[in-house]
């Protein structure tokens, strides 16, 4: 099991804009790029293009707008989640029009180049539960809500203080557990915000040491991947 800590090298920062990048590296197969973003109010992405990338969006405190090149814009809060299904090409923009907001972005190399674009969202009008994972994410054919064209499965959780729970995992598959906000325990590692931990394999219970949000890649490192993202493939 690793520890990957908050480094200052991981940080970036222009005008509103603060994002933590972290690589899983080859270990983690398709998982690409991992992003945790600090967006002022008033920050902008204009229209831009990516293919061949699956782009995972996760807002945990704030609230952002993705606008589509049809002019369709969707709002992401702590409620709802998106994916993008890059494939042949796709164009949107990303803002923060209202509000600060802290977001999460995930860039998977997809299986196989190409095909149609697709965007999808998952919303719970709740928001997210507490103690219980939430399977956000996952390969076609599975019974995930939103679906990746990759063997990834992405699941997130809000875990109260002094709260303890397995993590899910599955034979062949790599683990990374992304801490947004607050303090956990995995086994004997103990991690803040802007940290990850990770394994080639299942990881140990996790316990709240402060009220926590937490995103978990499940990832099959083998699988097979294109390096022809925008992004994914950088």
């Amino acid at each position: 099991m690793n520890l990957i800590k908050a480094q200052r090298d991981q940080l970036f920062e222009f005008g509103p804009f603060t994002i933590r990048r972290q690589r899983p590296g080859e270990g983690f197969g398709p998982l690409a790029v991992i992003d945790q973003m600090a967006l002022k109010t008033g920050a902008q992405i204009p229209l831009h293009r990516h293919q061949d990338d699956e782009i995972f969006s996760y807002v945990w405190r704030g609230s952002a707008q993705h606008l589509q090149e049809n002019g369709e814009s969707l709002a992401l809060n702590a409620k709802r989640a998106l994916v993008v299904n890059a494939g042949a090409g796709i164009r949107h923009e990303e803002s923060t029009p209202l509000i600060e907001t802290s977001m999460l972005q995930a860039y998977i190399r997809p299986a196989q180049s190409g095909g149609e674009a697709h965007v999808q969202t998952f919303t719970r009008a709740e928001g997210v539960p507490d103690n219980h994972w939430t399977l956000l994410a996952g390969p076609e054919g599975s019974t995930a809500p939103m679906t990746l064209r990759q063997a990834v499965y992405i699941y997130d959780l809000k875990l109260a203080r002094g709260k303890q729970l397995e993590v899910p995992h599955l034979p062949g598959y790599a683990s990374w557990i992304s801490v947004l906000d607050g303090i956990v325990r995995v086994g004997e590692q103990r991690a803040q915000q802007g940290e990850a931990v990770s394994d080639s394999a299942g990881l140990p219970v996790i316990s709240g040491e402060r009220d926590a949000t937490l995103v978990l890649f499940l990832v099959k490192h083998d699988a097979p991947a294109v390096s022809s993202g925008t992004m994914s493939g950088s």
